[in-house]
């Protein structure tokens, strides 16, 4: 300490001499001043240091917090390194099982499982996580959609408001003025790559509706498209479109909707007493019979409950299909589809005509028909007897009958009668030897489309 104070004392004196060299007198008073101010300046710094250094960094500290490096460092705080480790792991997962994915569609199905592999042993449920992320990808599009949606609703709310109706004005009538006025008969409400049907002209969509209909009438199929949009419910509504399947009906000579009191050819169409031919009509008759008493108990008389089906398939031309058989509905319809059915399984063919409400069928059975296939052994040919069968006419007479909202749903008997060898034998129509023919609907038969609908002019 005296050596600091020292050196301390020698230097102030070198110090006042070289400030005051005139003055040699002054130089003990300037030793006491210079102690004096190094024992106070230490005296403070021990005492007053730790109050000074906790001032500065309280006042350190109120800077930080009020400068905005500070809120930026707040607001995003450093990642801990044993987060960023395991998000980065999940990543890693992710990207594996996704690319075992795209190798699975691409057909490498060994590099996929390997992939899948990795992936599975760093994340176990990595594919629930995929999926989760999925899902919420999906609700925000689906949000996106519905506001999409709320805005088209909107337009076209606004849009109906706009449109005046007019009093009495038919339905047709009004979404035909509304086409005309918007200037497009169809339009996308998608944007498509390729091209679209509001490209083609009118007539090509009125000779794809005559591929809808065919040549089998197909009016459900034809009510169908009517449903898709404002345009295809007009196409389908044309004048010449329903006045074809009325002539196809029901001959040239079938008249006009003015004649028959209808206000269109639709309406005579539908109204109007018809066959139903997208489907075929099915009746079935039960009833008991006795059998045969046992010889060993002559007091058992057993009964057998019988129970068989008719089916009766017409078609647009006049031709109709008959065939009686044990069988259930479901493995007979679809041998019934063409015209040209099998005649081996006992399936005839014959013709119809419609008169007013009333089905009159006219069914010729030959014996070639009837005979049953003969064995090619030559053994017993000498004993076989060739059982030469007569052909059999059968005339039917049916009455067309709605079944509650169904129109044309049920066929009744009216007469039955069989021709054999000239004679005719008449048969009484009973309730339950034979009940009333009721439609079923078959929509394989209106799966393809062979002719288009033919147009009269």
């Amino acid at each position: 300490m005296a050596s600091a104070t020292g050196s301390g004392s020698g230097t102030g004196t070198g110090d006042c001499e070289g400030e005051e060299q005139d003055d040699s007198s002054s130089h003990p008073e300037v030793l006491e001043l210079t102690e004096t101010l190094n024992s106070l300046s230490v005296d403070k710094s021990q005492e007053d240091y730790e109050d000074e250094l906790s001032l500065f960094r309280q006042q350190w500290r109120r800077e930080l917090e009020d400068s905005p490096s500070h809120h930026r460092h707040v607001m995003k705080p450093v990642p801990d390194s044993t987060d960023s480790s395991l998000q980065t792991e999940e990543d890693k997962a992710k990207s594996l099982f996704l690319l075992g994915v795209e190798m699975e569609n691409g057909g490498k199905l060994y590099e996929a499982i390997k992939h899948y592999k990795k992936a599975i042993q760093i994340l176990p449920d990595v594919e629930s996580q995929l999926y989760k992320g999925s899902e919420v990808k999906v609700v925000a599009r689906q949000e996106v959609l519905e506001e999409e949606e709320e805005v088209t609703n909107t337009t076209v709310a606004d849009e109906s408001d706009d449109e005046d109706a007019v009093e009495g004005e038919e339905f047709v009538s009004r979404i035909q003025r509304i086409l005309t006025r918007k200037g497009h008969f169809l339009q996308a409400n998608c944007p498509t790559k390729g091209g679209h049907m509001s490209w083609l002209p009118y007539e090509v969509l009125q000779l794809i509706l005559r591929w809808v209909v065919s040549s089998d009438l197909d009016s459900i199929s034809l009510e169908q498209v009517s449903t898709v949009s404002r345009g295809f419910y007009v196409a389908a509504r044309a004048h010449e479109l329903w006045r074809s399947m009325c002539i196809r009906t029901w001959g040239a000579e079938c008249g006009t909707p003015r004649v028959h009191e209808f206000a269109s050819w639709r309406q005579m169409y539908i109204e109007r007493p018809r066959l139903n031919l997208h489907g075929c009509y099915i009746s079935k008759t039960t009833y008991l019979r006795h059998g045969e008493n046992s010889f060993q108990d002559q007091f058992y008389r057993p009964w057998y409950f019988i129970d068989y089906f008719r089916y009766l398939r017409f078609f647009p031309e006049g031709l109709v299909l008959m065939w009686t058989t044990p069988d259930e509905p479901i493995n007979c319809v679809s041998h019934l589809k063409y015209r040209n059915a099998r005649q081996s399984q006992g399936i005839m063919s014959g013709h119809y005509r419609l008169v007013e409400n009333k089905v009159i069928i006219v069914i010729k059975k030959s014996s070639a028909e009837k005979k049953a296939p003969q064995s090619s052994n030559t053994r017993f040919r000498a004993r076989r007897k060739e059982s030469h069968e007569q052909e059999q006419i059968y005339h039917i007479e049916l009455e067309l009958r709605n079944v509650r909202s169904h129109r044309n749903w049920s066929l009744v008997w009216k007469h039955y009668a069989v021709s054999t060898r000239g004679q005719w034998s008449n048969f009484e129509l009973g309730s339950k030897k034979f009940p009333s023919f009721m439609f079923s609907r078959v929509r394989n038969y209106t799966a393809e489309s062979y002719e288009p609908l033919t147009s009269y002019t």
